[in-house]
């Protein structure tokens, strides 16, 4: 017969097992809320009272100090609209001691973060208590009152072992419909029942366990007149502070927009033209440059360009072209010339009797196109036409006010959140200012040249413009907010025209562009027989020297050729303009009108550019009908430990 072991052995092994699985078991132990209670009290006014009861098991995993319980205070209406609830936390305790909590701002709410970075908690269960007033969650419909309620919310990371609902009204009423939805975010799960109902209360409870990121919604339905449904002026305020951002927004975009249209009214809207009659001779005291410059209202490469062509027909340079680079020399006498090119000549031969048009020397031509500019701006600008920068300046401060006027109106709606968008509209707006700055740089510039900034560019806004979007879109809460994005920016391309079109010219400046037109008209019409009438000069290859740089800078120097192919067929183009145009070989009137208009104009352009540089009623809808789901209505969020 074999021997009994003793009985305190058997203890004693049996204590020693429990002792060695006791930390398996513990370390494995899982955290959950074991139950969850929200308690809502309807008040007359609408406003509701609720009570959060929430026991949960601790275990040190994720519950260390406290918990995290989520609010949403953005809410779509049934149209797109935003609405944004009240919620004033008015205290918390956990096992019935006032515990410390902050609020923290969400990108659609607010976050209760409850416990002390200072204390750890004790492994168990402990019960948390937050009480909360919040508004606006009534829904207020034809036939009835409602409040559909996301209890628990769908974003808690813990499991829910009971969930309960409990609606107390400002009367003893009966209840009209109810519903009943549970799990996943937009899930119709029906695991829960009402529990208890009576006039004026009505109680919901699970009858299943909610796994995480699952929650209970209930709705119940109640008649009109129990709680005062929100004025008309009431529900005004409400839309106008929920889309404040917009509503700035608008203001601004619309008030630079009245701005801009008012200095164009003012002092940007052109003199009415007169008559346009040929004309055989520019302007008395035009020179070619000066005819573009007043024509176009500013300067460009290609007014510089006929200023060279006008130098070489008088006789103070010649152009030495090698089919591969072209080379300007200075000459001694000629005919007078009008002061700016003068200048303009003396700052491109400051180096020397000789210049090649390479981008080796970008800072000598340079030079040469800014004094030229000055000195057409100085004998043209404010007379002839003004550029009405004080506008314009207005213009800039009024775009940067309706920018200034939708971040604060977001701020205003959105708080912290809004601060984060407001910032993103930086990011947003650089980008646009360098693309419009590049495509006004670039004008006259050689194609192969436009294409390569225009992809730089492009790259550059779309990383940096994309990012700035992101930030935007991470913060904003629905359409209406996009307004704060769209109407600002919709000032910008308005802007950047206005620096064009509110260039006016005076009336006597109109007088003199109407008598260029008429000259233009001569220059660029080939069909003789449309001026046979008006005794046009005879042409002759020193008519077509003489004005070859007219042609040039008012864009018709290719018709210019064309009526003169037949008279210098024999001799060739070049021929008559061999007294300051070297070049190997013969070439036709439209060759040279080539080389010489497009062709040295985007020369210009290339060899005077730095290398390396860039120039150039709640309206919710019903839930308590069956239209609803889990996670849907007023309240919810969800929350986890920290």
């Amino acid at each position: 017969m074999r021997a009994r072991p003793p009985f305190g052995s058997i203890l004693g092994l049996a204590a020693g097992l429990l002792l060695a699985f006791a930390p398996l078991s513990t370390a494995t132990a899982e955290e959950r809320i074991l139950r969850f209670v929200s308690d809502v009290t309807v008040e007359r006014n609408g406003d509701l009272d609720v009570v959060e009861s929430i026991r949960v098991q601790a275990e040190g995993n994720e519950i260390r100090r406290g918990i995290l319980r989520d609010f949403p205070t953005t809410y779509r209406d049934d149209k797109g609209g935003s609405v944004v609830v009240g919620f004033d936390v008015e205290s918390v305790t956990r096992d019935g001691r006032d515990e410390p909590f902050a609020i923290e701002q969400l990108s659609n709410g607010k976050r209760i973060r409850i416990g002390s970075g200072d204390t750890l908690l004790t492994p168990g269960p402990h019960d948390y208590v937050i009480r909360y007033k919040t508004t606006r969650q009534i829904g207020f419909f034809d036939d009835f009152d409602e409040l559909y309620w996301n209890a628990t919310g769908t974003g808690w990371t813990f499991p829910i072992d009971v969930a309960e609902a409990r609606i107390t009204l400002p009367e003893a009423v009966p209840f009209g419909n109810t519903a009943i939805y549970t799990g996943h975010q937009g899930e119709r799960g029906q695991d829960a029942r009402i529990v208890s109902k009576e006039p004026g209360r009505i109680v919901f409870r699970t009858t299943e366990p909610l796994p995480a990121h699952s929650g209970l919604t209930v709705a119940a339905a109640w008649p009109k007149g129990v709680v005062d449904a929100p004025s008309s002026s009431q529900r005004t305020y409400w839309w106008i502070q929920d889309n404040i951002g917009a509503i700035f927004a608008l203001l601004g975009a619309a008030g630079g927009l009245l701005y801009l249209f008012q200095a164009w009214r003012k002092a940007g809207r052109d003199p009415e033209p007169g008559p346009v009659i040929p004309l055989f001779t520019p302007p008395e005291g035009l020179s070619a440059a000066a005819t573009r410059y007043i024509t176009e209202m500013t300067f460009d490469d290609r007014a510089f360009t006929a200023a060279i062509l006008d130098l070489g027909v008088k006789g103070q340079l010649k152009i030495a072209d090698s089919d591969k680079t072209l080379v300007l020399t200075r000459t001694p006498g000629g005919k007078p010339i009008a002061q700016p090119e003068a200048a303009a000549a003396a700052a491109l031969f400051r180096g020397g009797g000789e210049i090649s048009l390479v981008q080796s020397n970008h800072a000598t031509l340079s030079s040469a196109k800014a004094t030229l500019e000055r000195g057409l701006a100085k004998a043209y600008s404010g007379t002839v036409f003004n550029m009405n920068g004080g506008w314009l300046t207005g213009g800039v401060l009024i775009t940067l006010a309706a920018y200034a006027l939708a971040a604060i109106g977001l701020v205003i709606a959105m708080g912290e959140n809004g601060m984060v968008a407001a910032f993103s509209l930086v990011f947003l707006s650089i980008p646009a200012i360098v693309v419009g700055l590049t495509l006004r740089s670039l004008r006259g510039s050689p194609w192969y040249k436009r294409i390569f900034v225009l992809l730089f560019t492009g790259i550059f806004a779309l990383a940096f413009g994309g990012a700035g979007l992101g930030v935007f879109l991470s913060a904003v809460r629905g359409p209406l907010d996009l307004a704060v994005l769209v109407l600002p920016f919709a000032l910008l391309p308005v802007l950047a025209s206005a620096f064009s079109w509110m260039r006016s010219p005076t009336p006597e400046g109109q007088k003199l562009r109407d008598a260029i037109a008429g000259f233009r008209q001569y220059l660029g019409i080939a069909e003789e027989h449309r001026l046979e009438m008006l005794h046009p000069p005879e042409k002759t290859p020193e008519l077509f020297e003489r004005y070859l740089p007219y042609a040039v800078a008012l864009d018709v120097e290719n018709a210019w050729a064309k009526k003169f192919s037949g008279i210098l067929a024999a001799a060739g183009a070049t021929a008559a303009v061999s007294s300051w145009y070297l070049a190997s070989g013969n070439r036709s009137a439209t060759d040279l009108v080539d080389r010489l208009g497009s062709g040295l104009s985007q020369t210009v352009a290339s060899a005077s550019t730095a290398p390396g540089s860039r120039s150039g009623s709640g309206g919710f809808s019903s839930g308590s009908s069956g239209g609803g789901s889990s996670g849907g209505g007023g309240g919810g969020g969800g929350g986890s430990g920290w």
